[in-house]
């Protein structure tokens, strides 16, 4: 839901433009800052240290539930709504820092590209969920533009109930246990790269250097890639297909469950083949 949260207004971007009388080129600012404030936002990780993964993302879901259902829609400028989606923005990147951690606590149950797929469909799921909730509430024909604000509740309130959910269920390894088990999966890899003939030893003096191979630069220009064009499918998919084929929000919004549904297939499947093979 934090991703939810976080893509709403994507659902819904034409009318945030007419009502707050903001530009495209003022959104796109918007949208570009919002990501930046995340990427500070994720320096913070030494707090999830001090107070814990599980409770840094309780506490996340707490404040970015609050901003969406309540804070964001009573906006009335361009000026306050970019302020109040920073702070989200900001919320999410403390929490983009805490949740690849508890998942990587619990991936040797699964495979580690397996639960990083389960990880991944986190904004994709995200994504879907704005999709589905856009057209599935969104009339044919808009006739208030501040009907934006009736998206953002409904997405507040979903992070709220999951807010409860986690509060209740959501826990993390015990440090003693966390640190056993990354020392049992460090030992793993030492065993393993021995058993090849690596030389562990020449292989750390020199860390930034085992990097610059080939699969590696590859495989993050790639990455860089696949996110400008997934960024810019969900930021502009809607204002995209409503101004250029002249769909509805509704029909707009429509069309993305089909793109986001087969992603979040995708991204699961992807890990667990990854696993399988061992890749």
């Amino acid at each position: 839901t934090l991703y939810y949260e976080l893509y709403v207004g994507g659902a819904v971007a034409t009318l945030l433009l007419t009502n707050l009388h903001m530009s495209f080129a003022f959104y796109v600012v918007i949208l570009a800052f919002g990501n930046l404030v995340g990427a500070f936002g994720s320096l913070f990780a030494g707090l999830t240290d001090r107070w814990g993964r599980a409770n840094l993302v309780v506490g996340g879901l707490l404040l970015t539930g609050v901003f969406t259902a309540f804070i964001i829609p009573a906006a009335t400028s361009k000026w306050v709504f970019g302020v109040e989606f920073f702070v989200v923005g900001l919320v999410e990147g403390v929490c983009l820092v805490a949740t690849p951690a508890l998942i990587r606590d619990f991936s040797p149950q699964v495979g580690r590209a397996t639960a990083m797929g389960f990880w991944t469909t986190g904004p994709v799921l995200g994504s879907l969920i704005v999709a589905v909730v856009g057209s599935a509430t969104i009339p044919a024909v808009v006739h208030d533009p501040r009907f934006w604000t009736h998206e953002f509740r409904i997405c507040g309130i979903a992070g709220l109930v999951v807010f409860v959910i986690a509060l209740v269920g959501l826990r993390e390894l015990a440090p003693q246990l966390r640190d056993q088990l990354m020392v049992t999966m460090r030992d793993r890899a030492l065993i393993e790269a021995r058993a090849k003939g690596i030389d562990v030893e020449a292989a750390l003096r020199h860390p930034f250097r085992q990097l610059l191979k080939l699969d590696v630069v590859v495989s993050a220009i790639a990455v860089s890639i696949m996110l400008l064009i997934y960024y810019t499918a969900v930021g502009f998919s809607v204002i995209y297909l409503s101004t250029v084929f002249g769909f509805g929000l509704k029909d707009a919004n429509g069309l993305g469950n089909w793109n986001w549904g087969f992603n979040v297939i995708a991204v699961v499947l992807i890990g667990v083949i990854s696993d399988r093979f061992r890749v």
